[in-house]
């Protein structure tokens, strides 16, 4: 099991790289949404087919999901907005440490609700968690597009958590992704022409390499869902580290991560992984 998390975790790293690829190539914003929701597509296909096989299938129509439906199309438009402008400024390392924050803030939500505890264990994890961030953080966090992006991308992430909480008590996993993303393809189809995409083959080829990646991750992380909720939980640090040791052996243009970085993520990674131990 503890191979499948840490595989699992591999996979969305490499689709973390494969993301800051394509904002290196010139992927516009707009070009990146599109495309990710179409490209999400025959992948969602696949998981309704092993749901079916599995007896894990579930559709109901009711004007609950259907509202959380409405909510999550606008949320996974700004989500996949702010993306790109956060890769633009930030190394994968950089976004993914960043991006730990909302896992802090989701913590701290769940606890004013009553469904978490804090413990002398949480508000450690909380304090490793802030510090390594703050350490990470440099003058590039005083650009305000860059402020903007990931703020939007935090509450996003965190919006999108709670939506699929609820949606997936109606509807099954595949079902929600297929749907959401079927119909925001639909919906900003206009001006995507066979000749457009032809002459973004080389962007779309990427796309699709990005999804497989990002497809095996949520695939490996369901199985781990449904076998063992602590390992699962688990995969989020794993990732933290391998990103920043996948920054030291990939050819790039991008700066190799200083002592004090490795130092940040270090202390982001066992800040999460305590805050685990709680879940």
């Amino acid at each position: 099991m503890l191979g499948v998390v840490i595989l699992a975790a591999l996979m969305a790293t490499i689709g973390t790289y494969i993301d800051k690829h394509l904002v290196n190539k010139g992927i516009s914003r707009n070009d990146y949404f599109y495309y990710m929701c179409l490209s999400m597509i025959p992948f969602s296909i696949i998981m309704i087919v092993i749901e079916i096989l599995t007896n894990n299938f579930k559709f109901e129509f009711s004007i609950i999901p259907i509202i959380l439906l409405l909510l999550a199309m606008f949320v996974r438009y700004k989500k996949q907005h702010a993306i790109v402008g956060c890769l633009t400024h930030l190394n994968p390392y950089e976004s993914v440490t960043y991006m730990s924050l909302g896992i802090i803030l989701a913590f701290i939500i769940d606890s004013i609700l009553g469904i978490k505890q804090f413990n002398i264990i949480t508000l450690a994890s909380i304090i490793l968690t802030l510090i390594g961030v703050f350490t990470l953080a440099d003058v590039k966090l005083k650009i305000k597009s860059l402020q903007k992006d990931l703020i939007i991308r935090i509450v996003c992430e965190i919006t999108m958590g709670y939506i699929t909480h609820y949606i997936l008590k109606y509807w099954s996993n595949a079902s929600f992704i297929f749907i959401l993303n079927l119909l925001l393809t639909i919906i900003f189809s206009k001006g995507y022409t066979f000749q457009y995409h032809k002459e973004n083959k080389n962007i779309l080829k990427w796309v699709f390499i990005q999804q497989t990646f990002g497809f095996c991750s949520t695939y490996l992380g369901n199985y781990l869902s449904s076998n063992s909720v602590v390992l699962s939980s688990y995969r989020k640090p794993v990732s933290i580290v391998l990103t920043i040791l996948v920054a030291f052996v990939i050819k790039s243009n991008e700066k190799k991560p200083k002592l004090l970085d490795v130092f940040a993520v270090f202390l982001v990674a066992v800040g999460i992984g305590l805050l685990n131990i709680t879940l």
